[in-house]
């Protein structure tokens, strides 16, 4: 999953769902002209935060934290994404205790982008957003709630081939992938963690990739699994994920994928 240079050339489908939500709901944000500060939770390789998000923030905001659990995407970030208002940093959002330590001033806004369905301590999360964003500040997060590509996962962890490289495949498998109603739970959530919960949906989505070596780069770019094999194996790992997939799609002419999209904004009371 840290592939960064992959994943920076294989995100069509995560670049057109942030860039849809930042450009209706950034509009709907209360901005001010002085202490705006930005933090982006899970910037990947970079791309995103500096060709996207930064290009549709006000002009006056003065300071773009981005942050990533994966080192080697951090480095990547600020080596291929520089910008002299961005600050590419690592942060573990789920684990840090005490996240403020780190950013006293804390943050008007919060942002991110296809990271927190990696998150299995969604209340742990939710709290450590709350802690970062100031009285009144506003959170923005986007994430998966369901895809089938992890069902596929669930499905290949019980073949005695790739079982030894999935034993934790449910830590990788998105804490809403099952739930009926994921946006009244998550929502819930964040109430419990103190926000008010302006917006929280979970809109069925469909991408279709150009062709079916674009869709094959996408999975490898985000599978947590197949580094773990041997370079022999990683082909038939990812042809076998392809073969899933295809028989769970009711088009096969068509390279798509369908999702459930979770798009949370948040608010902390003042």
């Amino acid at each position: 999953m840290d592939q960064a240079s992959l994943y920076a050339n294989a995100n069509a489908l995560q670049r057109r769902d942030a860039e849809a939500t930042l450009r209706t709901f950034i509009p709907r944000m209360n901005w001010h002209d002085e202490r705006e500060t930005i933090l982006d939770v899970g910037c990947g390789s970079g791309d995103v935060t500096r060709n996207l998000l930064l290009p549709l923030l006000p002009s006056w905001v003065s300071r773009v934290v981005a942050v990533d659990v994966s080192p080697r995407m951090v480095d990547f970030a600020a080596k291929n994404f520089a910008h002299n208002i961005i600050d590419f940093r690592h942060l573990d959002i789920e684990k840090e205790e005490n996240p403020r330590q780190k950013f006293p001033e804390g943050f008007s806004k919060i942002f991110s982008l296809y990271c927190l369905h990696w998150v299995r301590d969604q209340p742990s999360c939710l709290e450590n957003l709350f802690t970062l964003l100031r009285p009144s500040g506003e959170a923005l997060l986007v994430f998966l709630a369901a895809n089938p590509l992890f069902d596929v996962y669930e499905t290949l962890s019980m073949d005695p081939k790739w079982q030894p490289y999935m034993k934790d495949v449910s830590n990788f498998v998105p804490v809403h992938q099952h739930q009926k109603d994921p946006a009244a739970l998550f929502a819930r959530a964040a109430e419990d963690a103190g926000f008010e919960v302006l917006t929280c949906q979970a809109p069925e989505m469909k991408f279709v990739f150009d062709n079916i070596n674009y869709l094959k780069n996408a999975v490898k770019a985000v599978n947590p699994f197949i580094s773990r094999m041997p370079v022999e194996e990683q082909e038939e790992f990812l042809a076998a994920v392809m073969q899933l997939l295809s028989e769970g799609n009711n088009n096969k002419q068509e390279t798509v994928a369908r999702y459930s999209l979770m798009v949370a904004h948040l608010q902390r009371p003042e």
